[in-house]
This record gives C-alpha cells, structure tokens and sequence, in this order.
C-alpha cells in the first residue's frame, strides 16, 4: 500500500475510535419509537421496499369467489416514516373490531387522532424492507400466526391481539398475517366504490394469505366479520 494511502487508513481508523462529546450518541429503535410514536405504536423508517406477490405466492386457490382478489405486481416502492398499530384495533389482548365498513375504520382512526394506514404502509409495516410474504419471512411456518384454522366462516375463532408473540413483523407489529384481515386507506383503481382488505384471514383459503395478499370490498357495506384494521399516524415528538 502507498504510504499516504496507508496514512489515510490510519487516520480514519483513529477518528473513529476517539471518544465523541455525547453529541452524537446512538439512540436504538426502540428509544426512536418512544420518543415519535405513542406506546401502542411502532415506528417504522422511511426508505425503500419490496412489494407484490403472483396469486400463487399468496395461496390463491383457482376458484373465482364474487369479490376482487387481485395481490400488486412485484415491484419498489418509498415511504416517509410512519407510525403504526402494533395490535389491531382496539389493541393488545383484546378481540380485534371486525364487522366495521371501511368508513366506520376511518372514523375511529381520526377519533384517535390517526388514520388508517396507505396500502405502501400497511405492507413495509408487514413484510419489512424485502417484501416477505409473511412477517416472519418467505417460508410459511404452521403455528407462528393465527392463519391455518380449517374451517372457512368461524368468526368466533378470531384470538386477542397480540396471543401469539411469533407472529410479529420485523417493526413490531402483530397478526398482519392470519386472524382479521384489515382495511387500509387504499382505493381500488377500476371501481370507485371499491377499498383494498389486506393480509389474508385466519383461514388461508378465498383471499389467500400473508403480508401481500389483498382483496376488495365496497367501502360502506356489506361487512363482515373477517374484516377488521389498525391505524397509522405521522411521527413527531411525544
């Protein structure tokens, strides 16, 4: 090596082994989120991410049921930093709101000084910076979330928030995949009337499943009782 290639190195090495004044002290994710988000919210960094699955990515079966099931191509997408839901609405250890219109989950977001969360959020909340399948990565792992009940329509098999600590995305946040499906803020293009459902239901079966498997309902009715949501916010200090 060049001996001023060799100074240059050193030098570096020793700048970055001199003790600093506590100016700039790293401050972990954890102390981040507590410091821009409220408690029951994680907060997740902006940047770029993966998205998108085929059909068969997502479980799909071929069957066509009356509702749009239509998972986004593959692609990147950015977001600004946000704040979200660790738990689904109403939060940890209680039975998530279902049977709600996509009007009725907006609503009580605002009434909480938050939102519901954008289809882009919603997702990089979910499947992190690669776009997994599931929060836990690409490999479906029977038992981590609430998402292998066998009987499609039992509705009272829906579990509290939070009742499995490994169903948990790479943020934080709880049961995006299996359990209740959730509204996000997201219209569907072709149809006006139309909200996007994200992550599959408790049963992997009509809307398949994971963290990018969507579907479609009318944003005032009918409800049901798969359909249920979290909010998102903007960080700021606390």
């Amino acid at each position: 090596m060049p001996p001023f290639r060799h100074a240059a190195v050193v030098l570096l090495f020793l700048l970055l082994l001199a003790p600093g004044d506590g100016s700039r002290s790293f401050v972990g994710p954890q102390a981040r989120s507590a410091a821009l988000c409220p408690a029951d919210m994680a907060l997740v960094p902006a940047g770029a991410f993966l998205a998108g699955a085929s059909g068969e990515q997502v479980g799909l079966p071929e069957y066509q049921p009356d509702i749009v099931r239509d998972p986004r191509s593959r692609s990147t997408f950015e977001v600004s930093s946000f704040c979200i839901d660790k738990h689904e609405f109403p939060g940890a250890g209680r039975r998530p709101l279902a049977d709600v219109t996509w009007v009725q989950a907006r609503v009580a977001c605002e009434l909480l000084g938050k939102r519901l969360c954008t289809e882009n959020e919603w997702t990089y909340g979910c499947g992190g910076v690669l776009g997994w399948l599931r929060p836990y990565g690409d490999l479906h792992v029977p038992g981590l979330c609430h998402a292998d009940v066998p009987e499609e329509g039992r509705y009272d098999l829906v579990v509290p928030g939070g009742s499995l600590e490994t169903c948990r995305s790479p943020w934080g946040t709880f049961d995006q995949e299996g359990n209740v499906s959730e509204w996000v803020e997201g219209r569907r293009a072709d149809d006006s009337d139309d909200r996007w459902v994200l992550g599959g239901t408790m049963w992997p079966g009509v809307y398949g499943s994971g963290c990018q498997a969507r579907h479609a309902h009318p944003q005032m009715a009918p409800v049901s009782g798969d359909d249920g949501f979290r909010c998102c916010g903007d960080p700021g200090p606390r």
